[in-house]
């Protein structure tokens, strides 16, 4: 009886501690190829509560947009600004990029990390969000930018 017990409580437990090792381990190649992009704003504090959850890159010098790792893209959509947005998926992670000014990946294509998915122009703004499901996560710790 007692084994049954603790099997029970692990089988709530197991989950949550995967899914944290998981987030943990999670290491993002900077979307922007060239040059080095500037993190404008990313909340810390109060993440989950905050408007601000995503972070905003720029550079001078970049004309791609890249994978930030591997998945598969579940969403290409375009904007009222005529700019598109791409979502990638791996796992149960989603990767949201605003601001693409022309998507090269399809929606249902599989991409590998730094894969260019779309183009920018140099000194605009591209927006970056992280989900966990459909919890914001602040990408800024995972992220591997100079």
């Amino acid at each position: 009886m007692e084994f049954r017990r603790i099997v029970f409580l692990l089988s709530f437990f197991i989950p949550g501690l995967f899914v944290q090792a998981q987030s943990d381990s999670l290491k993002l190649v900077c979307p922007l190829v060239n040059g080095t992009p500037r993190i404008i704003r990313a909340s810390d504090r109060d993440y989950q509560k905050s408007s601000e959850y995503g972070v905003i890159l720029t550079s001078k010098s970049d004309t791609t947009i890249r994978a930030v790792h591997e998945g598969a893209v579940v969403i290409v959509t375009r904007t009222e600004d005529t700019k598109y947005d791409v979502v990638l998926q791996y796992r149960s992670f989603y990767f949201w990029f605003a601001g693409v000014l022309a998507p090269t990946v399809r929606q249902g294509a599989k991409v590998k990390a730094g894969d260019i998915i779309g183009t920018y122009k140099p000194g605009d703004i591209l927006e970056m969000l992280m989900f966990q499901q459909e919890e914001p996560v602040n990408p800024r710790k995972f992220l591997k930018c100079n």
